[in-house]
């Protein structure tokens, strides 16, 4: 079973366990599915390629739950999983990513500014998947999702916008 083929569901198939990660620049945490070939050979600070609502993105394991003590199903329904243990091509590919992203940040600035959209980007974060998480403040009532519908016209690569200081991420 694999993500790539749709044969994993958006519930832990047996076999699978959980794990706390942290991911992103910001450093989020959550609770990811993992695998059983991986439950064994996983441990603390290990690299990881992850699955969440942004993309496919590196990640550090932080602890692996033991059997009945996962907490998946709060955060982890859907796309976040664990899918595999990262090697050095993900290591490489996330190096290039990193050095891909004021060039992405002047990019996605000077859009936004063309746009006159009333928002301000702080930060670009490219993805492994080659997607980029866009870090913004947005004025109160600014619909991002045609912000989003319009980066992805105009980039060569998918967004994923992220509003601090409020809840939306589109």
């Amino acid at each position: 079973a694999s993500w790539e083929d749709g044969s994993m569901n958006a519930e832990s198939p047996a076999g699978q366990s959980e794990c706390l990660v942290r991911y992103g620049l910001a450093g989020h945490v959550g609770w990811f599915a993992l695998g059983a070939d991986l439950k064994e050979s996983a441990g603390r600070g290990d690299a990881v390629v992850v699955r969440t609502r942004r993309g496919v993105e590196l990640g550090e394991l932080l602890t692996v739950a033991p059997e009945g003590k996962g907490r998946a199903g709060e955060d982890s329904l859907g796309v976040f999983r664990v899918l595999r243990a990262a090697d050095a091509d993900d290591l490489a590919l996330a190096a290039d990513a990193d050095r891909l992203r004021e060039a992405r940040f002047e990019l996605c600035r000077g859009i936004a500014e063309r746009e006159g959209w009333p928002l301000e980007l702080l930060d670009v974060e490219p993805l492994l998947d080659l997607g980029a998480v866009l870090h913004v403040f947005a004025a109160d009532g600014l619909d991002l999702a045609p912000v989003r519908a319009r980066y992805r016209v105009l980039c060569d690569f998918d967004v994923f916008l992220e509003e601090l200081g409020g809840s939306a991420a589109v």
